[in-house]
């Protein structure tokens, strides 16, 4: 016997003239957005106190390939392995990041590092991710090291559907604001780079509080359990929220 969430698979497959397989993105304003990581906009090179133009050009640089890796590399979109994320990190960082790699201790787990729908339960619609993102960076003085800052501040979205089925085909946006540190162990040294303070960050159209690293796509149609004043998916500002609370956005 069907349960209720397949039964609102079935009935919503096809439902949804507004999100269709040719065109994914109709309507939305990530309509607007560039085609992958086209749309990380790397910013004209600055010297930034203790670091040269050149330096700042390959953090930037090096700040897009760990989001392309983490957020755009098919293989990890799908649940696998994410080993281009794992690869573009910096040694020490990388033997974390795989230790950690679906870990059953949520507190340990990794996964979330990444952008991974669970594995066999979703496929993607095309072969295009709209990306709007942007970087700056910053010099600062840590703990008596001398570090270049940058921020990225971003929105993936994904069109998507249950895997092996028409529909329904949702929109799922991943927002994320951070920091990567970047810093060298001794003059003239090679920049070396961690994943620093998490800014924010939030999921549009994905089920409210899993707890294995996965984004689990919203198919119900339904209110996915967030809660309070809805804001806007793409707009520059968004409620805070307490730590295991879920906000509600539209738009997407």
């Amino acid at each position: 016997m069907a349960t209720e969430a397949e039964k609102a698979l079935d009935e919503g497959a096809g439902v949804n003239d507004v999100i269709s397989a040719d065109a994914p993105f109709r309507g939305s304003p990530s309509e607007k957005y560039a085609d992958g990581a086209a749309g990380i906009v790397i910013p004209e090179p600055t010297y930034e106190r203790w670091f040269s133009k050149a330096d700042t050009a390959w953090a930037y640089k090096k700040t897009r390939q760990l989001l392309e890796a983490r957020s755009l590399d098919t293989t990890t979109l799908l649940g696998g392995g994410p080993d281009a994320y794992a690869k573009a990190l910096d040694p020490e960082a990388r033997s974390f990041f795989l230790k950690g790699l679906d870990h059953k201790d949520d507190d340990k787990n990794t996964r979330y590092a990444v952008t991974s729908f669970p594995p066999g339960k979703v496929e993607l619609v095309g072969s295009v991710v709209k990306v709007r993102g942007k970087l700056s960076a910053e010099p600062k003085f840590v703990e008596g090291e001398r570090e270049l800052h940058v921020t990225q501040e971003s929105r993936f979205v994904y069109p998507v559907r249950p895997k092996g089925k028409p529909g329904p085909i949702i929109r799922v946006m991943v927002y994320s604001k951070t920091v990567y540190r970047f810093w060298r162990d001794k003059p003239r040294a090679r920049l070396r780079v961690w994943e620093g303070d998490h800014l924010d960050g939030w999921n549009a159209n994905a089920q409210c509080n899993t707890a294995d690293g996965f984004i689990h796509p919203d198919f119900s149609l339904t209110d996915s359990g967030g809660s309070g004043p809805a804001d806007d998916a793409y707009g520059d500002s968004s409620r805070k929220l307490k730590e295991g609370e879920c906000g509600s956005v539209t738009g997407v």
